[in-house]
């Protein structure tokens, strides 16, 4: 029989069993990362928790890899993550089978709590339902949380942002929120119905328009911005002042972006070759935190910052009135 005191040891060797086998894993994870040069910033606690979720080896290394980058570059999207992790160099190309295997990687890792969901964003897949509230003071709250006061009717200008992918749009969202400025994603070449309701907007405003564009450094990309823009100016007969913030030329070596070959069958091809050669890269091959400092830039060249401020204080002032009226009403219930 063994004692008390002979199972409290025998706890404690354990315990010292696995703490010594979890600071193994670590830093043979450590050892693996050394041996292709990467300095891993990650907590111990997170390379504690990536070596207990049944990885191995290379694929270890390439989640350790992943985790980092997603840190770095969030919020992004999967093949935006994907073409981070293929410029390290860990990954040998853009291949389909690679961006499979990123892709279950990152699934596995959202599902045992080490990348949160909100990360990694897909703006084309959601859900409707109309707005509801259990009762005016839930209204209120909703509202005041929500109000923005349009501060660009009050500027000399106007700003609108095109992004030639919808999961690219969720990636800048959070800047083009903070500067209420309106983000459209074109999703290809856009619609009769598309031009024609947003050019009717452009119509009705008195004041210079400045729209920036993202989209891939391809044939495509560039006759889809080409027909994007024409068709706008047609619709609202004003001219645009337009300027593409992402894919430029410069970004192939300015950010080592890996470059694509153009597709020969395109009937663009030559055309674009004779323009901009044979380099092709899709825009979310750039660093998404690139492509939220360029919006934020293009954004607030426009925007004097003592007016901004002034808005912003009616704006509070203006919400603080609708809290007290809301209360006044819920109170006569």
């Amino acid at each position: 029989m063994v004692t008390n005191s002979g199972q409290r040891a025998s706890s404690k060797s354990r315990f010292r069993s696995s703490a010594e086998t979890a600071n193994t894993k670590v830093e043979t994870l450590l050892a693996n990362l050394g041996s292709i040069n990467w300095k891993t910033q990650l907590t111990p606690e997170t390379l504690g928790q990536l070596c207990n979720i049944g990885l191995r080896g290379e694929s270890e290394v390439l989640a350790a890899i992943t985790c980092e980058l997603a840190i770095d570059c969030q919020p992004i999207t999967l093949r935006g993550l994907f073409y981070r992790v293929v410029s390290t160099g860990y990954l040998p190309s853009t291949d389909a089978q690679h961006y499979k295997r990123v892709g279950r990687l990152v699934t596995q890792l959202r599902r045992k709590g080490l990348l949160p969901y909100a990360w990694i964003v897909d703006s084309m897949r959601s859900t409707n339902k109309p707005s509801s509230w259990t009762g005016l003071g839930d209204f209120g709250d909703t509202v005041r949380e929500a109000y923005r006061k349009d501060f660009w009717h009050h500027l000399d200008d106007y700003v609108h942002i095109f992004v030639e992918k919808d999961a690219i749009a969720g990636t800048i969202a959070p800047v083009t929120r903070e500067y209420d400025v309106a983000l459209s994603p074109v999703r290809g070449y856009s619609s009769e119905s598309f031009a024609y309701e947003l050019g009717q907007q452009f119509r009705d405003i008195d004041k210079p328009i400045h729209a920036y564009y993202l989209g891939d450094f391809d044939p495509s990309g560039f006759d889809i911005e080409r027909d994007l823009r024409s068709k706008l100016e047609t619709q609202s007969g004003r001219y645009i002042e337009w300027q593409r913030l992402a894919i430029n030329a410069s970004d192939f070596d300015d950010h080592n972006l890996i470059p694509l070959e153009a597709k020969q069958k395109d009937k663009r091809y030559q055309k674009f070759v004779d323009e901009h050669g044979y380099k092709c890269a899709e825009v979310d091959a750039l660093n998404p935190n690139v492509l939220r400092k360029r919006v934020s830039n293009a954004i607030t060249m426009w925007i004097p910052r003592d007016r901004w401020e002034s808005l912003k204080h009616v704006e509070q002032l203006e919400r603080e009135t609708f809290v007290a009226a809301m209360a006044g009403l819920e109170g006569g219930q």
